[in-house]
């Protein structure tokens, strides 16, 4: 169990750590962060997914729907669930529930997954439950943000706004999204790609995890940090809540015991950067949303290590 736990969380600690000491000695700034995560977004994140698809066999994904189905619909319901907490109950303002929403509901799962679930529950799964963490924040969460954030923007604002069938058509468009459903057709397809084109596609789709997470460092670093009592509710409801209620709801609608660990790791990941992203672009809780994602990013060394523990 320890050795299976330091293969997860090890990967994550050191590249976190080398993308701060970059920050630290100025070896990357702001722009060139945006130059690497574009990469990986446009690039080599695609191709990870696409790779991982392809070489999983159809009868292993037809086993995996169930998976797929529980993180696309966790992700969705907790989003929705913590957007209307902290609009209608905490009454805080439309954009600021908006970000708060959607650290609580996206954790970093096509980021830091892509490192530490395959030496967990193998890679078969872990590209499923990445694929639907994909599909939720794109297709669901990101052009549900974008159309409310815009909607309560100043007047003076650059950004207008934008319909969901529009940010979902325009969704549909990006590498990261029509690679894996391409991929996906193929396999159910029964067709095969030559190897040799999957290992050449595969040398840049490796980079991915690391890459991501070393911006994500230099990020961490670049951001100023403030615990406050909003950021500490959000990072307690990202990773220790959601997966928890998840998890029992799971089990109440009895999921298989491989089904319902994958699915639950997945959900304990820390948030994700599109959450400051978006704070950055909108102008909204600039430095909630870098706390926030710092503090997750912190804990979720402990929180992890507990539901790895947990569902083992």
């Amino acid at each position: 169990m320890l050795s299976n736990i330091l293969a997860a969380m090890l990967p994550l600690v050191v590249v976190f750590s080398l993308g701060y000491r970059a920050g630290w000695h100025k070896d990357f700034n702001g722009e060139q962060v945006s130059t690497l995560n574009r990469m990986v977004m446009l690039y080599a994140f695609p191709l990870n997914l696409f790779v991982g698809i392809t070489n999983t066999p159809r009868a292993i994904l037809a086993e995996q729907v169930p998976l797929a189905v529980s993180v696309f619909s966790l992700m969705c319901a907790s989003f929705v669930m913590a957007y209307f907490m902290s609009r209608h109950v905490f009454r805080r303002d439309a954009s600021t529930s908006t970000l708060q929403g959607l650290a609580i509901g996206a954790p970093s799962v096509p980021f830091i997954g892509s490192a530490m679930l395959p030496p967990l529950i193998g890679h078969s799964s872990a590209t499923v439950a990445i694929s639907a963490a994909v599909f939720a924040m794109v297709l669901v969460q990101t052009p549900l943000c974008f159309m409310l954030l815009a909607k309560n923007a100043d007047a003076g604002s650059v950004t207008t706004p934008v319909s969901v069938h529009r940010q979902i058509l325009s969704s549909l468009e990006e590498p990261i999204v029509w690679a894996p459903i391409a991929a996906t057709m193929l396999v159910v397809m029964d067709l095969h790609l030559p190897k040799v084109l999957l290992d050449s596609l595969g040398l840049l789709g490796n980079a991915a995890a690391g890459v991501a997470l070393f911006a994500s460092g230099i990020v961490l670093f670049a951001q100023r940090v403030s615990i406050t009592l909003p950021v500490v509710m959000t990072v307690l409801a990202r990773n220790l809540i959601v997966p928890a209620v998840s998890w029992g709801v799971l089990v109440l609608v009895g999921m298989p015991h491989d089904t319902i660990r994958a699915a639950v790791l997945a959900l304990s990941i820390p948030v994700g950067t599109v959450m400051v992203i978006l704070a950055v672009r909108f102008r909204v809780d600039e430095r909630e949303a870098a706390s926030t994602l710092f503090l997750s990013a912190i804990l979720s060394v402990l929180t992890m290590t507990l539901f790895i523990a947990c569902t083992g």
